[in-house]
């Protein structure tokens, strides 16, 4: 089978992804066209660049896929900022053990590590920037808390457009499902960016071969 034409289960994942893409970016448009003063986001500004997050299998499959398709220069250098990325990851996770699940998230959230994407202040993979990256500058809530970018205009107190991190974690679901038939060897659990990418590297013939 030709790449122009993947298996159908790879485009269905693609779609699915692709169409909850689609919904988060409405979502955002949608709030910075209401709150322009408030949602700062724009050339040069990459606050969302250094947050630490991990990703759910869909998510790490779909970005191992496009990272394959980048230069081969442009790879090894994003795997270089990996190995660094991956080493200040795991010092704030070691940090938030034994802390209470407030403490853990703060600690999280006032993490600071650069995304081994970025390059001279942009995104090698924008197009296919994970959900975290696409809601981060609006307000997002997920469980009793709500989130927001410290460089955004939103006022404490305010009652805001928000979007639900719940709903998007449960639209994920089946596609991580769908992902994990495609590549089992991804296993269930949630990797940070800089272990996708190093995932991505260790397993090329396996990627190559899912989109032949």
């Amino acid at each position: 089978m030709s790449q122009s034409q993947p298996p159908a289960d790879l485009a269905a994942f693609r779609q699915g992804l692709a169409a909850l893409w689609q919904r988060a970016d409405a979502a955002f448009a949608q709030v910075a066209q209401s709150f322009p003063a408030e949602v700062r986001c724009g050339s040069g500004c990459d606050d969302c660049c250094h947050a630490v997050f991990d990703l759910t299998p869909a998510e790490a499959l779909a970005l191992a896929l496009a990272f394959r398709r980048l230069p081969r220069n442009a790879r090894r250098e994003a795997l270089r900022r990996a190995e660094k990325a991956e080493a200040l990851f795991d010092q704030v996770a070691r940090q938030a053990l034994g802390q209470s699940p407030e403490e853990r998230l703060m600690t999280f959230s006032r993490a600071r590590v650069a995304c081994p994407l970025l390059e001279k202040g942009r995104c090698l993979l924008y197009a296919e920037r994970p959900l975290t990256c696409r809601l981060y500058g609006i307000p997002v809530a997920g469980g009793e808390e709500a989130h927001v970018c410290p460089r955004s205009g939103f006022d404490q107190g305010e009652s805001y457009p928000t979007a639900n991190w719940d709903l998007i974690q449960a639209a994920l679901e089946p596609l991580s499902g769908l992902a994990l038939e495609l590549a089992p060897q991804l296993g269930d659990e949630r990797r940070d960016l800089a272990r996708v990418l190093r995932w991505a590297q260790a397993q090329a013939l396996t990627l190559e071969a899912l989109e032949a």
